[in-house]
């Protein structure tokens, strides 16, 4: 499989989890947040800050899927190893670092004014997970990209 079809499945991809996003945070999060106001009617003030911190959560989900676009669009011009590579997996593993310690901070506001439970745990605990662990490997794989942009580019002055 060469470069550009890689790069064209890569995006592909892109645009699917970019369609998911869209459903999970326009429709899926705000009919669960609205769900929960409704079955615990002095919880109802949380709607619009739930909704709103969500929204900003999944703001930096499309930020990471645009630095990630960037990287496909190296790779499909035959230049996956470079220094703009290396520099948008750690801005996607930053962008998740963000991510997880706003979801943390979501939590340990829902626990201070009593309204942290089972029901966000679980879910709660999952995503910063999944936050955690695209960090660490972007943050890793950013390191691996730019020593072997060191090496390409060491190589070419050989050649």
């Amino acid at each position: 499989m060469n470069q550009k079809r890689i790069a064209n499945v890569l995006k592909i991809c892109s645009v699917a989890a970019a369609m998911v996003g869209l459903l999970f945070f326009l429709w899926y999060i705000p009919l669960i947040i609205n769900q929960i106001a409704d079955d615990i009617p002095e919880a109802a003030w949380l709607r619009w800050p739930g909704t709103i911190g969500m929204w900003v959560i999944g703001l930096l989900c499309y930020l990471a899927l645009w630095k990630f676009w960037q990287i496909c669009t190296n790779i499909g011009a035959d230049n996956s190893f470079c220094a703009a590579n290396a520099r948008s997996m750690k801005h996607i593993g930053l962008l998740a670092f963000l991510a997880a310690a706003l979801i943390l901070g979501g939590c340990i506001f829902l626990c201070c004014i009593d309204y942290f439970g089972a029901p966000i745990a679980l879910p709660a605990f999952l995503a910063i997970s999944a936050a955690l662990g695209v960090g660490i490997l972007s943050i890793a794989l950013s390191g691996l990209i730019q020593n072997a942009a060191r090496l390409k580019e060491e190589n070419d002055l050989t050649i």
